[in-house]
């Protein structure tokens, strides 16, 4: 409808807003994958651990998800490298995501909008109601929500998966959650925008 308000009506993204998305992908994709780099590393998983080497418990489940990606021959460093994008373009498709279902108000509450107080209004509710610190509401609030959607949509919100690993740390998070504030909400609203989200992570 001609005269319907673009940021009500489902639309395909124009030139402009594809190339806006684009840059706010590259930048959500670069944040992601260097939180997760830096994670991986400081668990001693950047060099490949030796088969002796005593790993706890949640340390032996990356090796494991790593050496995952070396089914095609690739060395330790190609693995890491590609299991390092696996995660982060779980991450970030599973923000944008719900950044899409929070502006149709799908969702009951916000799990990717940063309000004055530092928190989320999921993350609020677990403040008040679990008396959760407030760094650890705002991912416990992002987990419940991925769970409850994990059986309706669950390859992206897959809790098993082996890129359901490794989160952002709570600084990451919330920058992440702020670059999907650099998109308007017309764009999240459009019927394809996924779909570009989708290619732009993996365009190179």
């Amino acid at each position: 409808m001609a005269g319907e308000s673009r940021s009500r009506r489902p639309a395909q993204l124009d030139k402009a807003e594809r190339e806006h998305l684009q840059a706010v992908v590259e930048k959500l994709r670069d944040r992601a994958e260097d939180d997760i780099r830096h994670r991986l590393t400081q668990r001693g998983l950047d060099d490949e651990p030796a088969a002796s080497e005593s790993l706890d418990r949640e340390a032996a489940r990356l090796r494991e998800a790593i050496e995952l990606e070396r089914a095609d021959g690739h060395t330790w460093d190609e693995a890491f490298e590609q299991y390092v994008t696996g995660v982060g373009y779980t991450i970030v498709n599973r923000l944008a995501a719900l950044r899409c279902m929070e502006v149709r108000d799908v969702v009951d509450e916000a799990v990717t909008v940063f309000e004055k107080n530092g928190l989320t209004p999921a993350a609020e509710t677990l403040v008040h109601e679990a008396s959760l610190p407030a760094d650890e509401a705002i991912l416990e609030a992002y987990h419940d929500a991925c769970d409850d959607l994990a059986d309706e949509i669950e390859i992206l919100f897959d809790p098993e998966s082996a890129y359901s690993l490794v989160d952002p740390d709570g600084d990451a998070f919330e920058a992440l959650c702020g670059m999907l504030d650099d998109v308007p909400d017309a764009i999240w609203r459009a019927d394809d925008v996924l779909g570009w989200v989708d290619e732009y992570y993996n365009r190179p």
